[in-house]
C-alpha cells in the first residue's frame, strides 16, 4: 500500500494545529505518570512491611502500578509514532487503509493510528 505524504485534506489547518498540540500534551501528562509511579515501581523489601499480609497487599498493588505503567508506557511510544506520522505527512491517515481518519476519533486519541473500521476489525479479531 503506497502511504500518503500529505496532510490529510479532510482536517484543517486549526485542527492540525490543536491535534500537535494536543499530542505534546499527551507525551508531557504520560512522561509525568511514568515519573510520578517510577518510586512506587520498585521491588517491594521484605523488612518493609511487618505482616504478611501487608507484604502481600503490596505486592498486589504493586502488579497493578506496573501493569498500568506498560499500558502507559505502550500509549507513550504511540504518541511517539503519532508525532513521526506528523513529520512525515501521514498523521491523519488509517495506517492500515490508508483513508482518512476522522477529526473526533483523532480528538478522542490523538495517537490513533488506525480509522475507526480498521480498528473495529482488529479487536474483532482479538476476541
Amino acid at each position: 500500500m503506497v502511504k500518503k505524504s500529505t496532510p490529510n485534506p479532510d482536517l484543517t489547518t486549526l485542527q492540525r494545529t490543536e491535534l500537535e498540540a494536543d499530542l505534546v500534551q499527551l507525551k508531557l501528562d504520560l512522561e509525568e505518570l511514568l515519573n510520578i509511579t517510577e518510586a512506587n515501581a520498585q521491588p517491594v523489601k521484605l523488612k518493609d512491611n511487618a505482616g504478611r499480609l501487608s507484604r502481600m497487599d503490596e505486592m498486589h498493588n504493586q502488579s497493578i502500578l506496573l501493569a498500568n505503567r506498560n499500558v502507559t508506557k505502550n500509549r507513550l511510544r504511540q504518541v511517539l509514532v503519532a508525532q513521526a506520522r506528523i513529520g512525515k505527512q501521514q498523521y491523519g491517515y488509517c495506517s492500515s487503509c490508508d483513508e482518512n481518519v476522522a477529526f473526533n476519533r483523532l480528538k478522542a486519541y490523538p495517537e490513533a493510528a488506525l480509522c475507526l473500521q480498521c480498528q473495529s476489525e482488529v479487536e474483532a479479531n482479538q476476541d
